[in-house]
Protein backbone atom coordinates (compact mmCIF):
# COMPACT_ATOMS: atom_id res chain seq x y z
CA UNK A 1 0.00 0.00 0.00
CA UNK A 2 1.49 3.35 -1.03
CA UNK A 3 1.70 6.42 1.11
CA UNK A 4 -0.86 8.15 -1.08
CA UNK A 5 -3.29 5.32 -0.52
CA UNK A 6 -3.01 5.58 3.28
CA UNK A 7 -3.44 9.36 3.38
CA UNK A 8 -6.88 10.73 4.19
CA UNK A 9 -7.33 14.41 3.35
CA UNK A 10 -9.34 16.81 5.51
CA UNK A 11 -10.34 19.63 3.16
CA UNK A 12 -13.56 21.46 3.84
CA UNK A 13 -13.06 21.48 7.61
CA UNK A 14 -9.45 22.66 7.48
CA UNK A 15 -10.12 26.36 6.95
CA UNK A 16 -12.50 26.56 9.89
CA UNK A 17 -10.20 24.47 12.09
CA UNK A 18 -7.14 26.62 11.40
CA UNK A 19 -9.09 29.78 12.18
CA UNK A 20 -10.37 28.41 15.49
CA UNK A 21 -6.99 27.12 16.61
CA UNK A 22 -5.27 30.38 15.65
CA UNK A 23 -7.69 32.28 17.86
CA UNK A 24 -7.19 29.85 20.75
CA UNK A 25 -3.42 29.89 20.33
CA UNK A 26 -3.16 33.68 20.32
CA UNK A 27 -5.18 34.03 23.51
CA UNK A 28 -3.45 31.14 25.23
CA UNK A 29 -0.12 32.78 24.46
CA UNK A 30 -1.27 36.02 26.01
CA UNK A 31 -2.47 34.29 29.18
CA UNK A 32 0.83 32.51 29.88
CA UNK A 33 1.60 35.10 32.55
CA UNK A 34 -1.34 34.18 34.78
CA UNK A 35 1.09 33.62 37.65
CA UNK A 36 1.24 37.41 37.93
CA UNK A 37 -2.51 37.60 38.59
CA UNK A 38 -2.21 36.08 42.05
CA UNK A 39 -0.41 37.80 44.91
CA UNK A 40 2.11 35.49 46.57
CA UNK A 41 2.86 36.29 50.18
CA UNK A 42 6.11 34.32 50.31
CA UNK A 43 8.36 31.89 48.47
CA UNK A 44 9.39 28.41 49.55
CA UNK A 45 11.84 25.90 48.11
CA UNK A 46 10.52 22.37 47.78
CA UNK A 47 12.72 19.58 49.15
CA UNK A 48 14.08 16.86 46.90
CA UNK A 49 11.91 14.24 48.64
CA UNK A 50 8.33 14.52 49.90
CA UNK A 51 7.64 11.39 51.95
CA UNK A 52 4.38 12.30 53.71
CA UNK A 53 1.13 14.00 52.77
CA UNK A 54 1.61 17.66 51.96
CA UNK A 55 -0.43 20.58 50.63
CA UNK A 56 0.89 23.41 48.45
CA UNK A 57 -1.03 26.66 48.89
CA UNK A 58 -2.05 29.39 46.47
CA UNK A 59 -0.46 32.23 48.46
CA UNK A 60 3.06 30.74 48.24
CA UNK A 61 5.38 30.64 45.25
CA UNK A 62 7.05 27.21 45.31
CA UNK A 63 10.54 26.88 43.85
CA UNK A 64 12.03 23.70 42.38
CA UNK A 65 15.81 23.75 42.13
CA UNK A 66 16.23 19.99 41.67
CA UNK A 67 14.09 16.95 40.85
CA UNK A 68 11.38 16.61 43.52
CA UNK A 69 10.16 13.06 44.25
CA UNK A 70 6.91 12.23 46.06
CA UNK A 71 7.47 8.83 47.72
CA UNK A 72 6.27 6.46 50.45
CA UNK A 73 2.60 6.45 49.39
CA UNK A 74 2.25 10.18 50.07
CA UNK A 75 -0.36 12.44 48.50
CA UNK A 76 0.70 15.85 47.20
CA UNK A 77 -2.28 18.23 47.16
CA UNK A 78 -1.95 21.47 45.18
CA UNK A 79 -4.53 24.17 45.75
CA UNK A 80 -6.28 25.98 42.92
CA UNK A 81 -4.32 29.02 41.81
CA UNK A 82 -1.01 27.63 43.08
CA UNK A 83 2.26 28.51 41.34
CA UNK A 84 5.30 26.24 41.02
CA UNK A 85 8.42 27.62 39.37
CA UNK A 86 11.43 25.62 38.20
CA UNK A 87 14.84 27.22 38.69
CA UNK A 88 17.95 26.47 36.63
CA UNK A 89 19.63 23.43 38.21
CA UNK A 90 23.39 23.27 38.65
CA UNK A 91 25.07 19.86 38.69
CA UNK A 92 21.82 17.99 39.34
CA UNK A 93 20.20 17.85 35.94
CA UNK A 94 16.97 19.56 35.03
CA UNK A 95 14.27 19.99 37.66
CA UNK A 96 11.03 18.00 37.67
CA UNK A 97 8.10 16.96 39.81
CA UNK A 98 7.94 13.15 39.97
CA UNK A 99 5.00 11.30 41.55
CA UNK A 100 6.31 7.78 42.19
CA UNK A 101 4.32 4.55 42.02
CA UNK A 102 1.75 4.22 44.81
CA UNK A 103 1.66 7.97 45.47
CA UNK A 104 -0.93 10.52 44.36
CA UNK A 105 -1.06 14.09 43.10
CA UNK A 106 -4.30 16.00 43.64
CA UNK A 107 -3.91 19.17 41.60
CA UNK A 108 -7.40 20.57 41.01
CA UNK A 109 -7.39 24.06 39.62
CA UNK A 110 -10.41 25.87 38.19
CA UNK A 111 -11.11 27.91 35.08
CA UNK A 112 -10.48 31.18 36.95
CA UNK A 113 -7.71 29.84 39.19
CA UNK A 114 -5.64 27.30 37.24
CA UNK A 115 -2.56 25.65 38.67
CA UNK A 116 0.54 26.94 36.88
CA UNK A 117 3.81 25.00 36.74
CA UNK A 118 6.33 27.14 34.91
CA UNK A 119 10.03 28.04 34.78
CA UNK A 120 12.09 31.03 35.79
CA UNK A 121 13.71 30.90 32.34
CA UNK A 122 10.78 31.12 29.96
CA UNK A 123 12.25 29.03 27.17
CA UNK A 124 11.15 25.58 25.92
CA UNK A 125 12.99 22.80 27.74
CA UNK A 126 13.93 24.83 30.80
CA UNK A 127 12.89 21.93 33.04
CA UNK A 128 11.67 18.36 32.65
CA UNK A 129 8.09 18.87 33.81
CA UNK A 130 5.63 16.56 35.58
CA UNK A 131 6.10 12.78 35.62
CA UNK A 132 3.46 10.46 37.11
CA UNK A 133 4.33 6.78 37.68
CA UNK A 134 1.58 4.24 38.12
CA UNK A 135 0.79 0.53 38.46
CA UNK A 136 -1.17 -0.07 35.25
CA UNK A 137 0.03 -2.52 32.56
CA UNK A 138 2.80 -1.69 30.11
CA UNK A 139 3.58 -3.79 27.06
CA UNK A 140 7.33 -3.95 27.60
CA UNK A 141 9.83 -2.74 30.17
CA UNK A 142 10.66 0.93 29.92
CA UNK A 143 12.74 3.27 32.00
CA UNK A 144 11.92 6.61 33.51
CA UNK A 145 13.87 9.74 32.89
CA UNK A 146 15.89 9.44 36.10
CA UNK A 147 16.72 5.73 35.95
CA UNK A 148 20.11 5.04 37.54
CA UNK A 149 20.65 8.53 38.91
CA UNK A 150 18.67 8.44 42.14
CA UNK A 151 18.10 6.16 45.08
CA UNK A 152 14.34 6.60 44.78
CA UNK A 153 12.28 3.76 43.33
CA UNK A 154 11.13 5.14 39.99
CA UNK A 155 9.83 1.94 38.45
CA UNK A 156 6.36 1.87 36.95
CA UNK A 157 3.82 -0.56 35.54
CA UNK A 158 1.95 -3.53 36.97
CA UNK A 159 -1.42 -5.22 36.64
CA UNK A 160 -3.77 -2.62 38.16
CA UNK A 161 -5.76 -1.16 35.27
CA UNK A 162 -7.87 0.94 37.67
CA UNK A 163 -4.85 2.32 39.54
CA UNK A 164 -5.46 5.81 40.95
CA UNK A 165 -2.59 8.31 40.85
CA UNK A 166 -4.81 11.26 41.74
CA UNK A 167 -6.13 14.05 39.52
CA UNK A 168 -4.92 16.89 37.33
CA UNK A 169 -7.59 19.45 36.49
CA UNK A 170 -7.03 22.90 35.02
CA UNK A 171 -3.27 22.53 35.14
CA UNK A 172 -0.84 24.25 32.75
CA UNK A 173 2.78 23.12 32.46
CA UNK A 174 5.00 25.68 30.75
CA UNK A 175 8.48 25.57 29.16
CA UNK A 176 9.11 21.97 30.23
CA UNK A 177 10.11 18.96 28.11
CA UNK A 178 13.87 19.19 28.53
CA UNK A 179 14.34 15.45 28.02
CA UNK A 180 10.91 14.06 27.18
CA UNK A 181 7.27 14.96 27.59
CA UNK A 182 6.35 18.11 29.46
CA UNK A 183 3.64 15.99 31.11
CA UNK A 184 4.47 12.27 31.20
CA UNK A 185 2.21 9.44 32.36
CA UNK A 186 4.14 6.18 32.86
CA UNK A 187 1.90 3.17 33.48
CA UNK A 188 -0.89 5.34 34.91
CA UNK A 189 -4.28 3.70 35.51
CA UNK A 190 -7.76 4.83 34.54
CA UNK A 191 -8.62 5.58 38.17
CA UNK A 192 -6.64 8.78 37.64
CA UNK A 193 -8.45 11.93 36.44
CA UNK A 194 -6.91 14.11 33.70
CA UNK A 195 -9.14 16.99 32.68
CA UNK A 196 -8.50 20.45 31.20
CA UNK A 197 -4.69 20.37 31.03
CA UNK A 198 -2.25 22.20 28.79
CA UNK A 199 1.38 21.77 27.80
CA UNK A 200 2.74 25.15 26.79
CA UNK A 201 5.88 25.34 24.62
CA UNK A 202 7.56 22.08 25.51
CA UNK A 203 11.16 21.57 24.44
CA UNK A 204 10.20 18.07 23.28
CA UNK A 205 6.79 16.34 23.40
CA UNK A 206 3.74 17.95 24.95
CA UNK A 207 1.93 14.98 26.52
CA UNK A 208 3.55 11.53 26.65
CA UNK A 209 1.69 8.35 27.57
CA UNK A 210 3.96 5.35 28.19
CA UNK A 211 1.76 2.32 28.75
CA UNK A 212 -1.16 2.49 31.14
CA UNK A 213 -4.90 2.83 30.75
CA UNK A 214 -5.57 6.39 31.92
CA UNK A 215 -8.22 8.42 30.08
CA UNK A 216 -8.24 12.20 29.56
CA UNK A 217 -10.48 15.01 28.36
CA UNK A 218 -9.74 18.53 27.18
CA UNK A 219 -6.01 18.49 26.42
CA UNK A 220 -4.14 21.26 24.60
CA UNK A 221 -0.52 20.95 23.53
CA UNK A 222 0.63 24.36 22.40
CA UNK A 223 3.85 24.83 20.45
CA UNK A 224 5.65 21.59 21.31
CA UNK A 225 9.06 21.41 19.66
CA UNK A 226 8.57 17.75 18.76
CA UNK A 227 5.19 15.98 19.07
CA UNK A 228 2.06 17.35 20.63
CA UNK A 229 1.10 13.89 21.89
CA UNK A 230 3.13 10.68 21.93
CA UNK A 231 1.95 7.17 22.86
CA UNK A 232 4.29 4.24 23.61
CA UNK A 233 4.69 0.98 25.53
CA UNK A 234 1.16 -0.34 25.07
CA UNK A 235 -0.93 2.67 26.07
CA UNK A 236 -4.60 1.71 25.69
CA UNK A 237 -6.48 4.70 27.09
CA UNK A 238 -9.03 7.07 25.57
CA UNK A 239 -8.91 10.82 24.97
CA UNK A 240 -11.59 13.31 23.94
CA UNK A 241 -11.44 16.99 22.96
CA UNK A 242 -7.76 17.21 22.09
CA UNK A 243 -5.94 20.05 20.34
CA UNK A 244 -2.29 19.94 19.26
CA UNK A 245 -0.79 23.03 17.67
CA UNK A 246 2.59 22.90 15.97
CA UNK A 247 3.45 26.41 14.83
CA UNK A 248 7.21 25.93 14.55
CA UNK A 249 9.02 24.13 11.71
CA UNK A 250 11.00 22.15 14.32
CA UNK A 251 7.98 20.06 15.25
CA UNK A 252 7.72 16.58 13.75
CA UNK A 253 4.12 15.42 14.21
CA UNK A 254 1.11 16.53 16.16
CA UNK A 255 0.25 12.97 17.20
CA UNK A 256 2.42 9.87 17.06
CA UNK A 257 1.53 6.32 18.07
CA UNK A 258 4.30 3.77 18.34
CA UNK A 259 5.33 0.67 20.22
CA UNK A 260 9.09 0.88 20.33
CA UNK A 261 11.69 0.91 17.60
CA UNK A 262 13.49 -2.37 18.26
CA UNK A 263 11.95 -5.19 16.25
CA UNK A 264 13.39 -7.71 18.71
CA UNK A 265 11.50 -6.25 21.67
CA UNK A 266 8.95 -8.58 23.20
CA UNK A 267 5.64 -6.77 23.12
CA UNK A 268 2.87 -8.17 25.32
CA UNK A 269 0.14 -6.04 23.68
CA UNK A 270 -0.04 -3.19 21.23
CA UNK A 271 -0.22 0.52 21.77
CA UNK A 272 -3.74 1.58 20.83
CA UNK A 273 -5.00 5.04 21.84
CA UNK A 274 -8.55 5.99 20.89
CA UNK A 275 -8.96 9.73 20.33
CA UNK A 276 -12.27 11.49 19.78
CA UNK A 277 -12.60 15.10 18.60
CA UNK A 278 -8.98 15.75 17.68
CA UNK A 279 -7.76 18.98 16.07
CA UNK A 280 -4.26 19.80 14.84
CA UNK A 281 -2.66 22.64 12.89
CA UNK A 282 0.34 20.77 11.50
CA UNK A 283 0.67 21.67 7.83
CA UNK A 284 4.46 21.79 7.48
CA UNK A 285 5.50 18.83 5.31
CA UNK A 286 8.97 19.45 3.82
CA UNK A 287 10.01 16.64 1.48
CA UNK A 288 6.67 14.94 2.15
CA UNK A 289 7.88 13.54 5.47
CA UNK A 290 5.85 15.42 8.04
CA UNK A 291 2.17 14.85 8.65
CA UNK A 292 -0.19 15.62 11.52
CA UNK A 293 -0.37 11.95 12.52
CA UNK A 294 2.25 9.20 12.31
CA UNK A 295 1.67 5.55 13.16
CA UNK A 296 4.64 3.28 13.74
CA UNK A 297 4.97 -0.49 13.63
CA UNK A 298 3.05 -2.60 16.14
CA UNK A 299 0.58 0.08 17.09
CA UNK A 300 -2.98 1.08 16.34
CA UNK A 301 -4.78 4.40 16.42
CA UNK A 302 -8.54 4.93 16.34
CA UNK A 303 -9.96 8.36 15.54
CA UNK A 304 -13.57 9.35 16.16
CA UNK A 305 -15.01 12.53 14.67
CA UNK A 306 -11.52 13.81 14.11
CA UNK A 307 -10.91 17.08 12.31
CA UNK A 308 -7.52 15.64 11.36
CA UNK A 309 -7.51 12.72 8.94
CA UNK A 310 -4.14 13.02 7.30
CA UNK A 311 -1.77 10.27 8.47
CA UNK A 312 1.46 8.64 7.42
CA UNK A 313 3.41 5.49 8.25
CA UNK A 314 6.91 4.40 7.29
CA UNK A 315 7.12 2.96 3.80
CA UNK A 316 8.09 -0.48 5.05
CA UNK A 317 5.13 -0.79 7.42
CA UNK A 318 2.20 -2.91 6.34
CA UNK A 319 -0.83 -0.82 7.16
CA UNK A 320 -4.52 -1.60 7.44
CA UNK A 321 -6.84 1.37 7.15
CA UNK A 322 -10.55 1.09 8.02
CA UNK A 323 -12.84 4.08 7.86
CA UNK A 324 -16.50 4.94 7.63
CA UNK A 325 -19.62 5.78 9.56
CA UNK A 326 -21.15 3.03 11.71
CA UNK A 327 -24.78 2.45 10.74
CA UNK A 328 -25.77 2.24 14.38
CA UNK A 329 -24.08 5.59 15.13
CA UNK A 330 -25.11 8.01 12.35
CA UNK A 331 -23.12 11.20 12.13
CA UNK A 332 -20.04 9.65 13.71
CA UNK A 333 -16.88 9.33 11.66
CA UNK A 334 -14.66 6.34 12.52
CA UNK A 335 -11.12 5.61 11.35
CA UNK A 336 -8.85 2.75 12.46
CA UNK A 337 -5.18 2.88 11.46
CA UNK A 338 -3.66 -0.53 12.16
CA UNK A 339 0.08 -1.07 11.83
CA UNK A 340 0.27 -4.44 13.57
CA UNK A 341 0.67 -7.98 12.30
CA UNK A 342 -2.90 -8.75 13.33
CA UNK A 343 -5.69 -8.05 10.85
CA UNK A 344 -8.48 -6.21 12.61
CA UNK A 345 -12.12 -7.10 12.05
CA UNK A 346 -13.33 -3.97 13.81
CA UNK A 347 -15.21 -2.62 10.83
CA UNK A 348 -17.60 0.32 11.30
CA UNK A 349 -20.65 -1.92 11.47
CA UNK A 350 -19.11 -3.68 14.47
CA UNK A 351 -17.78 -0.58 16.20
CA UNK A 352 -19.41 0.39 19.51
CA UNK A 353 -18.84 3.81 21.08
CA UNK A 354 -17.26 3.40 24.51
CA UNK A 355 -19.19 4.82 27.48
CA UNK A 356 -16.28 7.13 28.26
CA UNK A 357 -16.96 9.25 25.20
CA UNK A 358 -19.51 12.02 24.99
CA UNK A 359 -21.48 11.86 21.75
CA UNK A 360 -20.90 14.81 19.41
CA UNK A 361 -22.22 15.66 15.96
CA UNK A 362 -19.16 17.67 14.88
CA UNK A 363 -15.55 17.01 13.98
CA UNK A 364 -12.54 18.34 15.87
CA UNK A 365 -12.00 19.63 19.38
CA UNK A 366 -14.10 22.78 19.07
CA UNK A 367 -17.82 22.84 18.37
CA UNK A 368 -18.81 25.14 15.48
CA UNK A 369 -20.93 27.27 17.82
CA UNK A 370 -18.20 27.24 20.51
CA UNK A 371 -20.89 25.90 22.86
CA UNK A 372 -20.57 24.66 26.42
CA UNK A 373 -20.59 21.05 25.37
CA UNK A 374 -17.00 21.23 24.04
CA UNK A 375 -15.24 22.74 27.05
CA UNK A 376 -12.98 24.64 24.64
CA UNK A 377 -13.62 28.21 23.57
CA UNK A 378 -11.80 31.26 22.35
CA UNK A 379 -10.18 32.05 25.68
CA UNK A 380 -8.76 28.56 26.04
CA UNK A 381 -9.67 25.84 28.51
CA UNK A 382 -12.76 26.24 30.57
CA UNK A 383 -14.84 24.24 32.98
CA UNK A 384 -18.10 22.52 32.02
CA UNK A 385 -21.15 24.33 33.34
CA UNK A 386 -23.64 21.81 34.65
CA UNK A 387 -25.87 24.25 36.42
Amino acid sequence: MTKDEITLCWKAFAAFLLMMVAICLSVLTSCSNEDELFERETTEALPSVISEDRTLYANVEYLLSKPVFVINGATLTIQQGALLKALPALGQGKTALVITKGCRIVANGTENAPIIMTALVKEPGSWDGVIVLGKAPVSYKGETLYSGVTGVDISYGGSEEEDDSGSLRFVRVEYAGASGGAVTFDGVGRGTTIDHCQSYYSGSDGFMFNGGTVNARYLISTGASRNGLCFNEGYTGKLQYVMATAPTPKSVWSVVSCNGNDENEEVAFYTHPVIANLSTTHTNKPHGQRYPIAVSARSRLTLINSGTREAVADDDISLQLIGGQPEALPGMDYILINATDEISTLTPDKFVLDVFFERTDYEGAVAPDMGKETGLKQDGLRENDDD
